[in-house]
């Protein structure tokens, strides 16, 4: 790819392998050394479904690279039926799951994206898939139609497009090894000729059950003490293992358009096959692999000296690794630059279909991180690999790159078929251009203000899990911006029923609630009815609103609204005690209630401005004409003339006194005239008002009782005879207001009902609030019938939700949700935002991005699957039901007898074989038989005409062996393999003789 525009850039990566979650694990155990391959138990053997007679064998190798917890799945999030969960194949769910993680990890949300993503991808064949079928309850229930789907690899890319809801081309790659890497070349393709804008690639593979273990076969690929030593002299086989990889790729110009996080750039890839010349089907070639590694380095623009480091294919087998080097040397030539050569399988083994898509990732680390880690179990190069004599070297030992300059490495995967498959990579560096404009955006995300974090799942559980990893990433990363994170959970996440959300002023705080759960929750499925509750007088402050004024435009405006409307009809200004220096202690009613309703009315209109509408309205004394203006019953001009009036009439009544108490039985003889219950705050909270007098008898009777009593700071027996003088004023000028019906149910302090049109347009309603018992308690009652267990106070302060609480105490199931819009004076502006927040977690139709902006996305946890465990117990291999290995007899050996005996006839001459020599070559053609699948007629046709490969040649090698028990060797069954030539060579190992054939 000569010109930047056909670059494609790693955007994010995947992976899951044995004692790898992730990617940040799998590259720590590269660096440090260690291998992944894992010893089994003859316990684990056992139960994995061995038979004893096998696992007890000498060529018996425990060894296996396991991945953890593949029997559990989240099957809520794809939305399937524990039933049906259990019988889709586990490679399918890992790429479900880990698709997830990958587009989280890339902060794209895929109902929301415009972007067309695509999926290549491929899967070993379903060995899960044998276990199900041999469930008849399974198969009775759910059909075999069902249970193959949910395991034939074909539906892999498309089952991944459908239940993400991917609209790019959905494709299944099978190569064998090369899988992974070819997928990757294909979705390169696809990219560039913009049939997509994303694409999902990679591969899975999982062979079941992990704790087989496997037979070892000399001369086969397999190594036969479950070591993998690429490279190595005494490399000697490969051990397959289990694993996913994934990537996601984009054009680099969108990329650095949309400011992700670049790992590395694809400069080129290359796929091609071997073709017929070569030894057979599954055997490498050093002429195919040249060519796609040349084609490759044409197609990027690199020098062959550009490229310092190659993830080799790397088996570790003898036959495999001196090809593969011999192909480096004539595609890469053998002068320039050193470079080295590496191969992850000394870590994890031969992960098979995934093997291409791991290297890629690891060589994407590789030049992220600068360095190159060890390849290990290499004690010493093969000779046979020939690298003395050029720039090439094994990198047994782990180096750094040189990052003053740009790094190149490339990528290998050679599959079984002869697809083999080549990508080059380069380093990635910003422009200063880029760099320049990622400080600007650091500086602007570090912008003071609170921040509102939303988040979701699809259970509770999983919606505590997220909170936690969201706590735990925080909590690690120290010069995190909030509000950068705060941006990213809102444009990069997948919406999910169950919501939570908070607002904080930064990382600490942000840390301590989603600890302590202290968030707002909301679900589809639940009632997210929100009421307002307006705080009554008393709850006044210094600089009531003050500070968040001066941060918040939107309340400031509504503030100056409301304070012009009172101050129409007040002979002081509203404004002199908002500020820092307003005396708000002792202020007389007539200005506490106009200062209050100010307040409040603000509160809540800008609360509304900002996308959060409460279902219910309800307040608190006072706090009820604030609740019935933003219901509609006044408008604000009409509400400013009345509150003013209202205070300025309880203002000139007699004084009195206000007392609470935690019960009343102790006070029912002094109530009377002269002291009442003024309002039933909750069941263990009451306030008495009166007479100075009775109030002050009230105060020893409490004292005497041992009830729990504070004075309150009031001037006046509010809700109390002392107010009739002014009720009756009131009512007089309440004739003169217009009354409207309320668009929002208001719930009454007088009746605890939801206010009647009637009622609301009443001036004797109103004027009797003076008088009347607030019974806030019943209030309460109402809502909770009604469903509404959302609340946010109005008002400075926490006093309303002190009372909420106190309601909803008794109620074991109903825990509320509770905001406050002025909470304590030094956090009015993230007590707002928060109650943003929590309507926010109601309807995730509020706008939040006032509180959830930045110039750019951030790396963040990827989702906290709820997995179960949804398992069919595997069984081993195709279900044979018996250990019978052999299959034909092996005769007596013949005893030793004079050479022209058992001389061979000429050739064609059947007549002149004698009984052994005719017994030997009938078991051999019996054994041909069985491999080929048809007679084998034609004696002297060689194994690879009559339709043989090098894999059944292994396993054909090893059944001569067992059943002449004699050492047969790869070499003179490679000579000699036709009928007649092996029947010579048994011949002549039984009477240890050598063969001249």
């Amino acid at each position: 790819m000569e010109s930047d525009d056909e670059l494609i850039a790693i955007v994010s990566m995947e992976c899951r392998l044995p004692r790898a979650r992730d990617v940040d694990e799998f590259w720590q155990t590269l660096v440090d050394g260690e291998s992944a391959v894992q010893d089994l138990t003859d316990a684990e053997v056992a139960a994995a479904g061995v038979p004893e007679g096998r696992r007890s064998r000498a060529d018996y190798v425990k060894r296996a690279g396991v991945l953890d917890g593949i029997a559990e799945f989240d099957s809520t999030y794809f939305g399937y039926s524990p039933r049906e969960a259990d019988i889709l194949d586990v490679q399918q769910r890992l790429m479900l799951e880990s698709s997830v993680s990958l587009l989280e990890r890339a902060n794209i949300d895929p109902h929301r994206t415009q972007q067309r993503i695509g999926v290549f991808a491929g899967s070993g064949m379903s060995t899960y898939l044998f276990g199900a079928l041999r469930r008849r309850d399974l198969v009775e229930s759910l059909g075999e139609m069902v249970i193959r789907h949910g395991n034939d690899k074909d539906f892999l890319a498309t089952r991944t497009s459908y239940k993400l809801n991917l609209r790019g081309p959905s494709v299944n790659v099978q190569t064998a090894c090369s899988t992974g890497l070819v997928a990757v070349h294909s979705a390169v393709q696809s990219l560039l000729l913009n049939e997509c804008d994303a694409a999902v690639a990679g591969a899975v593979h999982v062979r079941l059950p992990q704790h087989a273990g496997y037979r070892y076969q000399v001369g086969g690929v397999l190594s036969p003490d479950g070591i993998c030593r690429p490279f190595d002299a005494g490399a000697n086989g490969t051990v397959f293992t289990n694993g996913i990889g994934l990537v996601l790729l984009k054009r680099l110009r969108d990329a650095v358009a949309d400011g992700d996080e670049v790992h590395a750039v694809i400069a080129a890839s290359a796929v091609n096959n071997d073709g017929a010349e070569k030894v057979s089907f599954t055997a490498p070639s050093v002429s195919g692999q040249v060519d796609v590694l040349s084609d490759a380095l044409q197609i990027s623009g690199a020098k062959q000296t550009d490229i310092t480091y190659i993830e080799a294919h790397g088996t570790g087998t003898a036959l495999g690794d001196p090809i593969e080097i011999e192909a480096i040397k004539q595609a890469y030539g053998l002068d320039g630059a050193p470079c080295g050569i590496g191969s992850l399988k000394g870590n994890f083994g031969h992960l098979n279909i995934a093997a291409g898509i791991i290297g890629l990732i690891k060589a994407a680390l590789v030049l992220k991180h600068g360095h190159v880690p060890p390849t290990v179990n290499v004690d010493e190069v093969s000779p046979a690999l020939e690298l003395d004599e050029s720039r090439y070297f094994v990198t047994t030992e782990g180096f750094p790159l040189d990052r003053a300059s740009e790094n190149w490495a490339g990528v290998s995967a050679f599959g079984m078929g002869g697809t083999n498959g080549h990508v080059i990579l380069k380093s990635f560096a910003p422009t200063p251009a880029e760099e320049a404009a990622d400080a600007t955006a650091d500086d602007d995300v570090a912008a003071t203000g609170p921040s509102v974090l939303t988040f979701s799942a699809r259970s509770e559980d999983a919606l505590r899990g997220q909170a936690a990893a969201l706590a735990d990433h925080l909590a690690a990363h120290p010069d995190a911006s909030l509000a950068a994170y705060a941006h990213t959970l809102r444009e990069g996440r997948t919406l999910h029923p169950y919501r939570a959300s908070l607002a904080a002023a930064d990382r600490a705080e942000a840390v301590t609630r989603l600890r302590a759960g202290r968030y707002h929750r909301g679900s589809e499925a639940g009632t997210n009815d929100i009421a307002f509750v307006f705080a009554g007088q008393g709850t006044q402050r210094e600089a009531m609103g003050a500070a968040l004024a001066a941060k918040d435009e939107h309340f400031a405006r509504r503030l100056d609204e409301a304070v012009a409307a009172v101050n129409e009809h007040t002979d002081f200004d509203v404004q002199a005690y908002l500020g820092p220096d307003g005396p708000v202690d002792g202020i007389d009613t007539s200005v506490a209630q106009p200062l209050l309703f100010a307040v409040e009315y603000a509160l809540a209109a800008a609360l509304t401005d900002a996308g959060v509408r409460p279902r219910y309205v309800l307040g608190h004394s006072l706090g009820e004409i604030v609740a019935a203006t933003v219901a509609g019953v006044f408008d604000l001009r009409t509400a400013a003339e009345l509150v003013a009036t209202r205070a300025r009439l309880m203002g000139a009544c007699p004084t009195g006194a206000m007392l609470a108490v935690d019960r009343l039985d102790a006070f029912t003889d002094l109530l009377g005239a002269s002291l009442v219950v003024a309002a039933t705050n909750s069941p263990a909270q009451y306030v008495l008002s009166g007479t100075h007098e009775a109030v002050e008898e009230a105060v020893a009777r409490a004292a005497d009782a041992g009830v729990r009593h504070q004075r309150l700071a009031t001037s006046h027996a509010f809700h109390s005879p002392l107010m009739r003088g002014a009720a009756d004023e009131f009512r007089a000028f309440l004739h003169t207001v217009e009354f409207r019906a309320p668009r929002i149910p208001l719930v009454s302090n007088i009746t605890g009902r939801v206010l009647t049109e009637y009622e609301a347009r009443s001036p004797h309603y109103w004027a009797d609030h003076l008088l009347r018992t607030v019974d806030f308690a019943e209030s309460m009652r109402t809502l909770r019938e009604a469903g509404v267990s959302r609340f946010v106070e109005i008002g400075a302060g926490r006093s309303m939700s002190n009372l909420v609480r106190a309601n909803l105490a008794a109620e074991a199931d109903l825990t509320p949700e509770l905001a406050q819009t002025l909470g304590e004076s030094e956090h009015e502006e993230e007590s707002f935002a928060d109650a943003v927040a929590l309507g926010w977690a109601a309807d995730p139709e509020v706008p939040v991005a006032r509180y959830a902006s930045a110039p750019r996305m951030v790396s963040l946890p990827t989702y906290a699957f709820e997995r179960h465990v949804h398992w069919v117990e595997p069984t081993l291999g195709f279900g044979a039901d018996d250990d019978t290995d052999a299959l034909v007899t092996a005769p007596t050996p013949p005893v030793a007898a004079p050479a022209p005996t058992l001389a061979v006839a000429d050739e064609g001459a059947g007549e002149g074989l004698d009984g052994p020599t005719e017994e030997i070559r009938a078991i051999v053609a019996k054994i041909y038989e069985s491999f080929i699948g048809a007679p084998a007629t034609a004696h002297e046709r060689e194994f690879f005409e009559l339709g043989g490969n090098s894999l059944m040649a292994i396993q054909l090698i090893n059944k001569l062996r067992e059943t002449f028990e004699l050492d047969f060797s790869v070499r003179d069954f490679y000579e000699n393999s036709s009928v007649s030539g092996t029947t010579d060579v048994i011949k002549s190992l039984l009477l240890q003789e050598t063969a001249h054939v």
